[in-house]
């Protein structure tokens, strides 16, 4: 396996319409059979891959200048297929919850995308990582048609934009008010893991940055004057079926007391199936830390990609 190594320290690691037959090459045919496991990460959690390996902090460095992957010696890496075969582009969708209780997270997260971002650059990766967004209250919108952002600034104004909707009440598409406080996750990951324009996933970490502090509806349903359209095993499904992971920033207690159980599907098992992160090898994080700056975001997001990048997918069903 090959791990990104990093150049800073990290304190813990971390949707548009699109099919199978439109030719971007985001089907699963590469699925293999060594599991991974999702993490319920707290307050300091090492960015070690999950084996032992925490890494020496040493990099290897190109003609570039830019990181580079670390080498394995020879006669560990006689089990498997060479470390230095290892390249990926890497592919991250934000999917953000836009409810008016959101607006402080997403502060946090314009602070600190450029540092996600700078941190990304400083690794010799193939190509410049690709960005997508969704957003969802009852309704959910895939910003910018499933097509990559290239450009942070572009990500950063749409951030903003979005940022500055949370005050609204409204939903995302306009024509109504949010007066629940279940909202719509499971449809704007349907959304992002079949609409978001994809590099092969044979070559790309494919990754999903989920927020949300509340639960989410169950469909197919009528909410809120809202059709909700998939269901859980649905959109578990859609993410495996693309190889993607999702990392999610989630809370364990909400609603309109705040003392509602929402970590199920996020953290705990949902009616009996484990939690997302889980089936996908990502992680759930405490949105409530990233707030009391107890976890840093930009830290968290990065290192999911380090302990994520050339890891084999978890095997489906």
């Amino acid at each position: 396996m090959r791990r990104l190594p990093l150049s800073l320290v990290v304190v813990i690691p971390l949707l548009a319409c699109g099919s199978e037959e439109d030719g971007r090459q985001d089907s699963a045919d590469g699925a293999t059979t060594l599991p991974t496991t999702g993490e319920t990460l707290g307050t300091d959690t090492s960015a070690g891959d999950g084996d032992g390996d925490t890494g020496d902090g040493d990099a290897d460095t190109g003609e570039s200048g830019g990181l580079k992957l670390d080498t394995l010696p020879a006669e560990t890496a006689d089990d498997g297929p060479d470390p230095q075969d290892c390249i990926e582009d890497v592919d991250i969708v934000f999917v953000m919850d836009v409810s008016t209780t959101m607006g402080p997270f997403f502060d946090k997260l314009e602070t600190e995308i450029a540092a996600v971002h700078d941190a990304l650059g400083a690794f010799d990766l193939p190509n410049p990582p690709h960005y997508g967004l969704a957003v969802f209250v009852d309704d959910f919108t895939l910003v910018n048609a499933g097509a990559p952002y290239t450009d942070i600034n572009e990500l950063k104004a749409d951030f903003e934009y979005w940022n500055t909707f949370t005050s609204s009440n409204q939903q995302t598409g306009g024509g109504g008010s949010n007066t629940t406080w279940t909202e719509n996750s499971l449809d704007a990951l349907f959304a992002a893991s079949g609409g978001f324009q994809w590099r092969p996933v044979s070559t790309t970490l494919r990754m999903v940055i989920h927020t949300t502090d509340d639960t989410f509806w169950n469909g197919p349903t009528v909410a809120n004057g809202v059709n909700i359209l998939h269901n859980y095993s649905e959109t578990v499904g859609s993410l495996q079926q693309r190889e993607v992971r999702m990392f999610t920033f989630a809370d364990h207690l909400g609603g309109q007391s705040g003392t509602d159980d929402v970590s199920m599907g996020f953290f705990n098992d949902f009616q009996g199936q484990p939690p997302i992160p889980e089936q996908t090898g990502g992680a759930a994080y405490d949105i409530g830390q990233v707030l009391a700056g107890t976890i840093s975001l930009s830290d968290a997001i990065v290192g999911a990609v380090e302990d994520s990048y050339c890891e084999e997918y978890p095997p489906v069903g």
